[in-house]
């Protein structure tokens, strides 16, 4: 006889079988609770219930631990408190029904064997009980107080049976399809070959060890997600929907093809691939099934021994030419020297005279509108109706170097003209002349005919890198703020500085903005690298910043979130230091976080000025998931935080601590309005000729609040957080408790929200935010400049009732060029 598997271990017999204890304790509780029969003994059915909450307790607690036999043991217990339980209560009650929960549950969780053994012992006790009550039937009650369960457990344990079988049938064959798979999977992995298998919707389906060292996915990555976005490369993922779908409708039941296809790596390498694949209908299911075989060994062994040939053919017009080279690089050298046009030309023609010792050489380009214009010459260029610019413009036409001996200008015997080309265009040519007796041969034709592609590659790049270069400057300078935001209760400015080499333009940056609760972010970032490409990651980051803040994420969040748009988004060698910092005046605090970039600096009144160390991490872009900690620092009202670039600190064969001390030096002795703190800062620490890198500097100081204040704000919703900031901030000066700071900040809220929704005509236009101090009172008014529209239908005005439960006295004034509100409230100060 074949061993069925268990469906319940111990542990949820035991647990079972305390919930039954319980259920029966409360049971006959209850029972004892409702008028019964004077016969029943009502202490010891107290005792009995006492004694089943106690087993079950005990029972619960050592649920992973009770064995079997002691199952059966605390379970006999049972029907024994039973037993019990009917002798105490008499032959007038229902008792014996409860012989049926400890039956069942022997049928449910043991076996038949097991089971019928404790419905013998129910039988047995239960006759006890009969035989010494001496009651009426006892036949007649014994079978119904045995044969009821029996019946009913039997039935159940048919149940379970048939459940048991049935679970045994699924795992055996379970572990034969597992098996089966087992050696499936064991030939496919195995394979060096990729096996691929995908659905008619192109998802993948099966996905092999070889797959997984092929192209960088694993398994569990891969299988469910389309085929055509992990390895087929953009330009060819159309076609390779073409051809799967072709396949899968082809009418043939078994169809295979063949063919060359090329394929990306998770990294975005690329390979050449072959690609055996056939249709398969399983069950009615059409899939496409196929081995992918890595091409590319194969590929570099025909283009090694291609490559073999063509150097065995080449070396011998190498040697010939070696000579040549030589005279070539001292050309070619000139043009990879130098960046700049300016630079590159006069160098070119000093040489070209040098190497094929010419008595005068010159350039032309072709400038816009296709003009030659002649850009450099020696001292002695040719000149005459067939040398100089009309013989360039020949040479330029024919788009061929030309030789010519003995022209008809006076002292020259010999012309040389070479155009430069690039891209198959012509960029330039260059002309050299020689007087009698010099004459120039074909190998000094050849010289300059090699180095000419080069030098025009390098007039070509250098153009570019100009055109790049103004590119660059134009996006980096277009991507600072041209004007600092307004902020009420703050003072803010900023400088920059481009640094003395023009060659290269900068990754720094800075940026000011509002974010949510009323705080100002200040950002400061110096990215790595020069040109189009740092200055386009600053737009990236600047943008991506501003978005993640303004969502109102914390500063460390912030990093993290511009940390992976680096590593998603941009090459691997890029990174950038950056620090974000939040000021916020109405709670005294400034948090920051700090990215790999010289810290920040404090001025807190008259105290000398520190750097807020602390909250410092790796650039971004060094590490994947690096962790950034956000630190916090109190600020007092009239201080000044500043942030710089490294450019202003930096100097070439010096500790940065230097130039660290000097910067907290000026700062110390600089005005204290930022304006003139940035150009006193700057004066100090940067030399009249220049520093080599950028320099950025930005400044914020907090205003310290009088009683009285006036200020505007534009009509957005955006202000409305800067303008509470700004309430809570004065509200704290003039002595209001925090309860009191809420509704009055609740109630202008509300008048400015009106402001900003309902002055229709004046919604261009600022609204007005005063406030003043008399005595113990509060007065406070917001003034728009446009015109209520008339109430509607469905208008309640409860912006109106707020502010008259929240405040002392509100008093509402239209006219013509606007609307007043007043508002008035007594503060509970303290004394």
């Amino acid at each position: 006889m074949r061993q069925l598997p268990e469906l319940f271990d111990v542990g949820v017999k035991a647990r079972s079988l305390a919930y039954l204890f319980v259920a029966g304790a409360s049971l006959g509780l209850l029972t004892l609770l409702l008028p019964h029969d004077e016969g029943v003994r009502d202490l010891q059915l107290y005792v009995l219930a006492a004694i089943a909450v106690a087993i079950a307790a005990l029972v619960y607690m050592q649920a992973e631990r009770i064995s079997e036999w002691q199952l059966h043991g605390v379970l006999a217990a049972g029907t024994t408190i039973l037993s019990f339980a009917n002798y105490y209560t008499g032959t007038s009650t229902l008792y014996p029904l409860l012989y049926t929960w400890t039956a069942l549950y022997a049928f449910y969780f043991f076996s038949l064997g097991q089971a019928l053994a404790h419905m013998t012992y129910i039988g047995f006790a239960y006759a006890m009980v009969l035989a010494i009550q001496d009651a009426d039937s006892p036949a007649i009650r014994w079978l119904l107080a045995v044969g009821t369960p029996l019946i009913a457990g039997l039935l159940i344990y048919r149940m379970l049976d048939r459940l048991r079988a049935q679970q045994a049938e699924a795992a055996e064959s379970a572990r034969r399809l597992s098996q089966s798979e087992a050696r499936t999977r064991l030939v496919l992995d195995n394979s060096p070959d990729a096996f691929v298998t995908l659905d008619r919707d192109g998802l993948i389906r099966t996905w092999n060890v070889s797959a997984e060292r092929m192209f960088g996915w694993s398994a569990a990555e891969a299988i469910g997600k389309p085929f055509r976005a992990l390895v087929i490369p953009p330009e060819f993922r159309d076609r390779h929907d073409e051809r799967r779908m072709a396949l899968v409708e082809i009418a043939d039941a078994v169809a295979t093809e063949t063919f060359e296809v090329e394929l990306q790596r998770r990294d975005g390498t690329r390979f050449p691939g072959e690609a055996t694949v056939a249709k398969v209908d399983v069950q009615g299911e059409i899939l496409v099934s196929g081995f992918i075989r890595d091409m590319t060994d194969r590929r570099r062994r025909e283009e090694e021994r291609a490559a073999l040939v063509r150097e065995q053919a080449a070396r011998a017009e190498a040697e010939r030419v070696a000579e040549l080279v030589s005279s070539m690089q001292l050309l070619v050298d000139a043009a990879l020297a130098h960046r700049t046009l300016d630079d590159i030309l006069p160098d070119v023609v000093s040489r070209v005279r040098g190497v094929l010792q010419a008595d005068a050489a010159s350039i032309h380009l072709v400038e816009e509108g296709d003009r030659l214009m002649l850009r450099a010459a020696s001292d002695s260029a040719p000149a005459g109706p067939f040398t100089g610019e009309s013989f360039a413009q020949q040479v330029a036409e024919a788009r061929e170097p030309l030789l010519v001996q003995d022209p008809t200008a006076d002292r020259v015997g010999s012309l040389i003209g070479v155009p430069l080309l690039a891209d198959r265009d012509v960029r330039g040519v260059v002309v050299a002349s020689a007087a009698p007796p010099r004459r120039f041969t074909a190998d000094d034709l050849s010289i300059l005919r090699l180095a000419a592609d080069r030098v025009a590659l390098a007039i070509d790049h250098a153009r570019v890198y100009e055109r790049e270069h103004r590119i660059a400057e134009t996006l980096q300078r277009s991507l600072l703020p041209d004007r600092m935001p307004h902020l009420p209760g703050l003072d803010v400015a900023a400088r920059y500085i481009p640094g003395v080499d023009e060659a290269k333009v900068g990754g720094d940056w800075y940026d000011v903005l509002t974010v949510p609760g009323g705080g100002v972010g200040l950002v400061m970032g110096d990215v790595a690298g020069k040109g189009l490409a740092a200055a386009s990651m600053v737009g990236r980051l600047r943008s991506a910043l501003r978005a993640y803040a303004l969502e109102g994420h914390a500063p460390a969040r912030v990093l993290e979130q511009l940390n992976r748009l680096i590593w998603t988004e941009a090459e691997e060698t890029e990174m950038a230091t950056l620090i974000y910092l939040v000021v916020d005046a109405a709670d005294g605090e400034v948090r920051w976080v700090n990215a790999g970039h010289p810290p920040p600096l404090l001025l807190d009144g008259d105290e000398r000025p520190r750097y807020l160390e602390g909250g410092s991490s790796v650039p971004l872009g060094v590490l994947p998931f690096p962790g950034f900690e956000e630190v916090a620092a109190p600020v007092a009202p009239g201080s000044t935080v500043v942030l710089y670039t490294d450019g202003l600190v930096e100097r070439p064969g010096e500790h940065i601590n230097e130039g660290l001390d000097r910067l907290a030096e000026a700062v110390r002795a600089a005005p204290v309005p930022p304006e003139q703190l940035c150009d006193h800062v700057l004066d100090a620490l940067v030399p009249e000729d220049g520093t080599p890198d950028d320099v950025a500097l930005l400044t914020l100081r907090t205003v310290p609040m009088s009683d009285r204040f006036n200020v505007e704000f534009p009509t957005t919703p955006e202000a409305l957080a800067s303008m509470r900031a700004l309430l809570r901030r004065w509200l704290q000066h003039v002595g209001g408790d925090e309860q009191e700071i809420a509704e009055i900040v609740t109630a202008c809220g509300e008048a400015a929200t009106n402001a900003i929704e309902h002055a229709g005509a004046g919604g261009s236009s600022p609204f007005e935010l005063s406030g003043r101090v008399e005595g113990d009172a509060v007065w406070i008014a917001v003034r728009d400049q446009g015109i209520w529209r008339t109430p509607r239908a469905g208008d309640q005005g409860r912006g109106l009732s707020l502010m008259r439960a929240l405040m002392d006295s509100v008093e509402v004034t239209p006219a013509r060029d606007g609307t007043t509100v007043r508002l008035g409230r007594t503060l509970r100060r303290a004394d």
